[in-house]
């Protein structure tokens, strides 16, 4: 058993981090966070620069969004 209460789950919140961000550089990142991305959003379009993709297609429920992409940073 713990000691302490275990924390709130937001809504919000989901199981990607900035840790998981591993192709594009802070800046990006940075970037992509301020538009209104979720770190869901921004880890597969890290993971599609690090496979090389030159587009990503994000698909949520009220908007589709194609995004061209930077050249990987390998």
């Amino acid at each position: 058993m713990t000691s302490s209460p275990a924390a709130a789950w937001h809504p919000g919140m989901t199981t990607a981090s900035k840790d998981d961000i591993r192709y594009m550089t802070p800046r990006q990142r940075n970037r992509y966070r301020r538009q209104g991305f979720t770190w869901a959003q921004i880890k597969k379009i890290d993971q599609a620069i690090g496979g090389g993709a030159r587009t990503v297609t994000l698909i949520s429920p009220d908007c589709e969004i194609t995004l061209d992409l930077p050249p990987g940073q390998q």
